[in-house]
């Protein structure tokens, strides 16, 4: 499940560019439901044929979220397309970015799913030459946190690039709620928690200050607080799947399996990661004949998710297994992985001498 969409649906608006710009990408995500109609009133690059490839771009864009119905056929389709604007109008900034996020959508473990391993450099030079052009857009350095924290697992490049999204975008909840989910991975909690805190002061009736700090204070084994807080989140959006699906593994922890087992389905799009999870829901609660099925149904998915299984082996005992597993993660580049660090589902590996390995691998401090 990709992550850094976890605090998603905002409208960023009013940032700097060589001509007028859409709504950010990457952790901003765009609400685009109108784009089609607006899109050819807009200019994005003086050069025609560039900015009717980067509008059709942008179309396809719109539905390549599985989150929100849409599919990675689409996701493909608005790469060509970005690449083709570039080619026309080697300039164009937000072109490159348009790319960064098509690659970025590749990585959901649904049909058609690029490991991250395959595709992440091609996402970060894409990033990279935004930046270049013009580092005064806050989605380009949105771009560069994901790439470092995602996949590169370069921690203090991914914090550096995220504040400069939140020095570029002070007011916008989702620069701080996404420096506050990275710090909290770090273990960075106090951190952490201030900046979902400013978030939530920003915009009391947004919903993704609750997540993050529902989140951060799973990770911080804060179990009802967590809940109150993801609940909370809930009431004010009940349609986000991955607010159900992090909230289940709070129930879980809680050992109030039934919830979790609701919540994990209701935070399903049919993506192999909220299956896994499911399969941990059953694991946990006993049920053999439903973990059995599940696991049989993953097996046959088009996408697999090496992380989630191994939170599953886990909870059957099998630390061998499920060591395996994350070390399989890690070699694809596993935007999950960055939380080894404080997933308290993992907490009984942490002695084993594979695990250390692995968060040398994965540059954590020990």
């Amino acid at each position: 499940m990709k992550t850094r969409y976890l605090v998603a649906f905002c409208v960023l608006l009013g940032f700097n560019s060589a001509y007028p710009a859409p709504e950010s990408s990457g952790l901003f995500v765009r609400n685009e439901s109108d784009l089609s109609k607006e899109a050819g009133q807009k200019v994005y690059s003086k050069n025609p044929e560039a900015n009717d490839l980067y509008i059709q771009g942008l179309d396809y864009l719109s539905k390549s979220d599985p989150w929100t119905g849409g599919t990675l056929l689409n996701a493909k389709k608005a790469l060509k397309l970005f690449r083709q604007a570039v080619k026309k109008d080697p300039q164009f900034a937000l072109a490159y970015i348009g790319q960064a996020d098509a690659i970025d959508l590749l990585g959901h473990s649904v049909s058609g799913q690029a490991t991250p391993v395959s595709v992440y450099r091609q996402q970060e030079a894409a990033a990279l030459k935004a930046v270049e052009l013009d580092d005064s857009l806050p989605q380009a350095h949105d771009q560069l946190a994901s790439i470092y924290y995602d996949n590169e697992y370069d921690w203090p490049k991914a914090v550096k690039e995220q504040k400069r999204v939140v020095e570029l975008t002070p007011n916008n909840i989702l620069a701080h709620t996404g420096l506050g989910i990275i710090l909290g991975s770090l273990g960075r909690f106090e951190e952490a928690e201030a900046q979902a805190k400013l978030a939530q002061a920003i915009d009391e009736k947004s919903p993704s200050p609750n997540r993050a700090l529902s989140r951060i204070l799973f990770w911080e084994h804060q179990d009802d607080a967590a809940l109150a807080q993801g609940l909370e989140a809930l009431k004010k959006d009940s349609k986000f799947p991955p607010g159900h699906f992090y909230l289940a593994f709070v129930y879980i922890h809680l050992g109030q399996f039934d919830k979790g087992i609701e919540q994990m389905k209701l935070g399903s799009f049919g993506d192999a990661d909220s299956l896994a999870g499911l399969a941990y829901a059953y694991a946990m609660a006993g049920d053999k004949t439903e973990l059995q099925d599940t696991l049989e149904r993953l097996k046959h998915h088009p996408a697999h998710a090496f992380y989630g299984l191994a939170q599953v082996y886990v909870a059957l005992g099998d630390k061998g297994r499920a060591l395996s597993l994350l070390e399989k993660s890690y070699a694809e580049r596993s935007n999950r992985m960055n939380y080894l660090k404080v997933d308290p589902t993992l907490d009984t590996l942490r002695q084993e001498p594979r695990f250390k390995q692995l968060m040398r691998k994965m540059n954590f401090e020990q």
